[in-house]
């Protein structure tokens, strides 16, 4: 279970970097090796966090590493709390 949830959170790393142009859709899917539905909704999640990073001024990798921040803290959430206690 852990690995999949990791899988899912580089997945949408991966996908960030697609919307941003860095790589394309295809090279996103290839990383994730997701199928083509967890694939898709991971991708739909990375779009959100590209238009918010986007939209926000000042340093946006900073945005960036925010809301990364915030999917690895859903994730670890089972685990009863934080990836650093």
């Amino acid at each position: 279970m852990a690995k999949k949830k990791i899988q899912h959170l580089t997945s949408v790393i991966a996908s960030v970097f697609s919307h941003a142009g860095h790589i394309s859709k295809e090279d996103a899917k290839e990383i994730s090796g997701l199928d083509d539905h967890e694939f898709e909704n991971v991708y739909t999640k990375a779009a959100d966090i590209t238009a918010k990073v986007m939209q926000t001024e000042g340093d946006k990798m900073e945005s960036f590493m925010a809301h990364v921040a915030k999917e690895i803290d859903a994730y670890v959430a089972h685990y009863g709390g934080k990836l650093f206690e």
